[in-house]
């Protein structure tokens, strides 16, 4: 009403000025009035032409005035995504209020669903492309004389006149299609929840209750849209993709992100995560892919890591994934809804899944997935805190049966004590942190020392002890082995030496040899005569021992090394004999000089049959001419056993502890005398 009101007043001056204007033209036409008129001629043109420019003028002004208005009332109610804004929905409601009925008014309540996520995910400027995008599609399911307006940040309205209840039906399912149609292919979906009231003479509402009916409508949309994202696929938001986020730091081979952008992406999504979300992150690679190099090559090698690429990504629990290295991936799972054991058990589905589509492709390639999941307890853990996590459950699982290991706490102090031994071992060998020890080997006959091994301890800065078990396996796959090995030689050459030179008397030592030397028989042996060179020592002193296990892997490179090792006048022997792997077909065509059984044949109980073949066993040694020395001698028991073989030497607890090398030299005033039973408890 305000609004005619204003409109009438601006008319009717108008009307008065033109009438004003029209006047004066007729009087400045009108030759009687002028003749009539006392003034001259050209000053009552002068004052008619004033008067009539004066009125065309506010005439003009009076228009552009209102129109100027209008523009600033446009611009005041216009949003900045082009429809009208919060204000200009309220006055549209209240105009519509004012009619004589609200009879078929229809009106749509729309709201993002998680705008806050893209906007911290993205970017702001993302979010208002989001905006901006669902303006557009509402736009174009609009008719023109639909009135739409943006009612908040992330709300927006259409109020639809002479509708009915079909015709809004159809009005959001044209707005579904569009949607649906945005959202084929991009990086950044759109998500929407929706609610709508038409008054009819069943319902009839007033603006407000429809506002109202459609926002309770909408309210409840929204939670069954969240309770089906979270029913079909756990995740913590299905309106972003990341695994098709156009970012540059790709990997080129598999397309899957860079390191820093997955690190990235990480962070963001633990920032984002609630209290009610389950993440993991998991470390995986392909049991035997090196098959597919070897028989295949690199191409198909290629292939198969693209293909793993793709599948991992498109499973709905993979939030981004990172190529690590070579067949080395890792990926940020989200599992949320589930317990651990379903986790394990969805990760664990999908590794035999996707086992079976590359040996269905590869025949004989006998693809496994191994996989080390590290579950996220603590979000506010280092992201690569987190991949070493499952980096560590990864290796277990490598080195076990399983094909998926979760990490522990134990896995985890295991894990970075190994990391300390590899990291620490050249400081401490530069140190001279390892300390040479030995156990004394008892001639089983007359009782006297008839040699001793050396073993290795580690003694740290600290003064903790760090034992063989702990460090020799981690030394071997590192490699670091061979300088632990050659420490120990030395030390030993250095001890033999220094006796011969002061005439003392020496009993042969042995030293292990780990299989990582016969990869490199040549070296091995250079330096062994190095060593020999600048440490002469009688070879009769030293003997080399290699393990069954060794030796049986690799028969053909065995026999050349022990070749070697004969040929510079020492001695081998076959260390922990008895492990089952080997033969006494494969003994007798090895040159051993001696052989060591290994402890677990005195582990038996002595009162049971497995003695009887133990023995037997010793004499078939003995017949090939080979020594026998028996380890792990600890009771009373075991040494009367022993005794009744032909065992030549024992080595074991009962005699001696290991002790350092250097306390040896004490027991230079017995050596040539019988021991007697169970010196350990003089020695310590």
């Amino acid at each position: 009403m305000k609004n005619r009101y204003t409109t009438f007043l601006l008319y009717s001056c108008a009307a008065v000025i033109t009438m004003i204007c029209v006047i004066q033209i007729y009087g400045l036409t009108d030759k009687n009035l002028i003749i009539n008129s006392s003034m001259p001629y050209s000053r009552i043109r002068f004052i008619y032409g004033i008067s009539i420019l004066l009125s065309i003028m506010a005439v003009s002004l009076l228009f552009s005035k209102e129109e100027i208005n209008r523009g600033l009332k446009r611009k005041a109610y216009t949003d900045i995504t082009g429809i009208m804004n919060k204000h200009a929905c309220l006055e549209r409601m209240t105009m519509l209020d004012c009619n004589d009925s609200t009879l078929k008014i229809g009106f749509a309540l729309f709201d993002l669903n998680n705008l806050k996520k893209v906007n911290d995910f993205y970017g702001h400027e993302e979010g208002d492309k989001l905006i901006q995008n669902f303006v557009y599609i509402l736009r174009q399911a609009s008719d023109e004389k639909y009135f739409l307006g943006r009612f908040g940040g992330d709300e927006f309205v259409a109020i639809i006149e002479n509708c009915d209840e079909k015709l809004m039906e159809a009005y959001l399912d044209r707005v579904r299609e569009l949607t649906d149609r945005f959202n084929n292919g991009k990086s950044i979906r759109l998500s929407y929840a929706s609610g709508y009231a038409v008054s009819t003479r069943e319902h009839y509402y007033l603006m407000d209750d429809l506002l109202k009916e459609a926002d309770k409508k909408m309210y409840e949309n929204k939670k069954m849209i969240k309770a089906i994202d979270m029913a079909e696929t756990g995740q913590i938001s299905k309106i972003f993709d990341v695994k098709k986020n156009m970012m540059a730091d790709r990997d080129e081979l598999t397309e899957l992100y860079g390191y820093k952008a997955f690190m990235s992406i990480v962070r963001k999504v633990l920032q984002l995560s609630g209290s009610d979300s389950r993440l993991a992150v998991i470390c995986l690679d392909i049991n035997n892919f090196g098959y597919v190099n070897d028989i295949y090559g690199r191409r198909e090698g290629d292939n198969i890591l693209r293909r793993l690429a793709a599948e991992l990504s498109s499973q709905a629990f993979c939030l981004c994934a990172h190529r690590l290295y070579s067949d080395n991936f890792t990926y940020l799972a989200d599992i949320s809804g589930m317990s651990e054991e379903d986790g394990i058990e969805l990760i664990q589905n999908w590794n035999k899944q996707f086992s079976r589509l590359a040996n269905d492709a590869y025949k004989g390639a006998r693809f496994i997935v191994k996989s080390g999941i590290y579950f996220i307890s603590d979000y506010s853990e280092t992201v690569e805190t987190m991949i070493n996590n499952a980096h560590y459950a990864h290796k277990s699982a490598k080195n076990s049966h399983q094909d998926i290991a979760v990490y522990c706490e134990e896995l985890g102090q295991a894990a970075k004590k190994r990391s300390d031994i590899i990291h620490s071992f050249q400081n401490a060998l530069e140190q001279n942190e390892f300390e040479v020890y030995v156990q004394p080997q008892v001639s089983c006959g007359n009782k006297k020392i008839s040699g001793v091994e050396a073993l290795v301890r580690w003694k740290r800065s600290d003064g903790a002890f760090v034992y063989p078990g702990e460090f020799i396996p981690i030394l071997e796959q590192t490699g670091d082995i061979v300088e632990m090995d050659f420490y120990v030689y030395e030390k030993v050459f250095v001890y033999l030496s220094e006796n011969e030179n002061f005439r003392k008397k020496n009993v042969p030592i042995s030293v292990n040899v780990s299989r990582i030397h016969l990869l490199e028989i040549d070296q091995f042996i250079a330096r062994i005569k190095e060593l020999g060179s600048r440490y002469p020592v009688s070879s009769k002193l030293i003997v080399f021992e290699l393990t069954e296990s060794a030796y049986i892997q690799d028969i053909v490179d065995s026999q050349t090394f022990i070749r070697s090792i004969h040929e510079l006048g020492y001695k081998v022997s076959m260390d922990d004999f008895g492990n089952g792997y080997s033969s006494l077909k494969a003994i007798q065509s090895l040159p051993f000089d001696e052989i060591k059984f290994d402890r677990a044949f005195l582990d038996k109980n002595t009162d049971e049959k497995e003695p009887r073949t133990f023995l037997q066993l010793i004499g078939l040694i003995k017949g090939l001419g080979i020594s026998v020395v028996c380890e792990g001698a600890e009771t009373e028991e075991h040494v009367r056993l022993l005794e009744g073989s032909e065992c030549d030497s024992i080595q074991g607890y009962y005699y001696y502890k290991p002790f350092p090398l250097k306390e040896l030299k004490i027991l230079d005033a017995v050596m040539g005398e019988s021991l007697q039973v169970n010196p350990v408890v003089a020695c310590g």
